[in-house]
């Protein structure tokens, strides 16, 4: 593959990615993940706490999901690294609770650094960096007025 074929897949792959998870398809989001497939999330303090294989992380974003009303996650920029198959995507996100009496917006940024595999085409090693008083404040109301955090998934 040419080096520019090359970018123009990784590019292809990380765009899709954020779509799969715009779109809130867990089945998408498992169409590009590679079978050996590992996500890591930082800060180690927000959940899920530990590693997230292919299937629990669709599992993990099936249940997340429904918290919401509306989410959109838009690019502020994206790196690649051809060398590494690696994209880095910066992305500043939106929306609204799906659970009563949560009137506040969402309102986040997050850092997704993609590891792909030699093609490009699926994504190996997803590394999530977001803004965890953001998303703590937005979740505790969530949880509050919903009764709990859903279920912890492998």
């Amino acid at each position: 593959m040419s080096s520019s074929s090359l970018r123009e897949q990784i590019i292809t792959t990380a765009r899709a990615w954020v779509k799969a998870h715009n779109d809130r398809d867990p089945e998408a989001i498992k169409a590009i993940a590679a079978p050996d497939f590992v996500a890591h999330f930082f800060p180690l303090s927000l959940p899920p706490q530990g590693d997230k294989d292919r299937g629990g992380y669709a599992a993990f974003q099936a249940q997340a999901f429904p918290l919401f009303a509306t989410y959109h996650a838009a690019e502020v920029d994206l790196v690649v690294d051809e060398a590494q198959l690696k994209a880095i995507v910066y992305l500043d996100s939106n929306g609204t609770a799906a659970v009563p009496g949560v009137t506040d917006p969402y309102k986040n940024q997050y850092v997704h650094k993609l590891t792909l595999t030699e093609d490009a085409k699926l994504v190996k090693v997803f590394d999530s960096f977001v803004d965890s008083a953001g998303m703590l404040a937005f979740m505790g109301k969530v949880f509050a007025a919903s009764g709990g955090a859903p279920e912890e998934s492998k």
